[in-house]
């Protein structure tokens, strides 16, 4: 008994696609039914199959989007339906414009060469002073620190100051950027 590979039986439906993209989608579909091509559309995600405990299964497939399914004697013509769609750039791949309310100013980089000379803040409250050395340096805010008896200040450079100033509001406040 020779072990051969099951052959599908002609005419039955075979996968041709499965995806998350809608768009790739829409226009399959499209396509297909303009070249008369029967298929069969299946939409993952809705059944109620638990989902296994293994995040990379072997056998991948998405775990929701869609399955298109034709007869095995139009699968060489729907693939060359198929393969240019894959090539195209999903529709919204594009990012956002930046906020315009953000401005200028906060987001130039500081000059490297300007020397720390504004009086951002000073006190005496230790915990306070390292929160705030923390937060400006997290932000690449450049400063330093002038002590004067049990005052300490912090100085920060002239074209930092609005971005500094909204740091320290943070600080003070609890509260995010405004």
């Amino acid at each position: 008994m020779s072990s051969k590979p099951a052959a599908v039986p002609e005419g039955s439906f075979v996968v041709l696609w499965a995806g998350e993209e809608p768009d790739v989608h829409a226009v399959l579909l499209e396509q297909l039914d303009a070249a008369g091509i029967p298929y069969a559309v299946k939409s993952l995600g809705d059944d109620q199959v638990a989902l296994t405990a293994d995040p990379l299964p072997i056998d991948w497939k998405p775990r929701f989007g869609f399955e298109v399914a034709v007869r095995s004697t139009d699968l060489a013509a729907a693939r060359e339906i198929l393969e240019p769609l894959l090539d195209l750039e999903p529709a919204d791949a594009e990012l956002p414009e930046a906020d315009a309310a953000v401005s200028p100013l906060e987001t130039l980089p500081p000059k490297h060469d300007e020397i720390p000379s504004l009086r951002l803040w000073s006190g005496d409250n230790h915990r306070f002073l390292q929160f705030l050395t923390d937060a400006l340096r997290e932000n690449g805010v450049p400063m330093r620190t002038e002590k004067s008896g049990a005052q300490t200040a912090i100085l920060v450079p002239p074209s930092c100051e609005v971005r500094a100033s909204e740091i320290l509001r943070e600080v003070r406040e609890g509260a995010p950027p405004a």
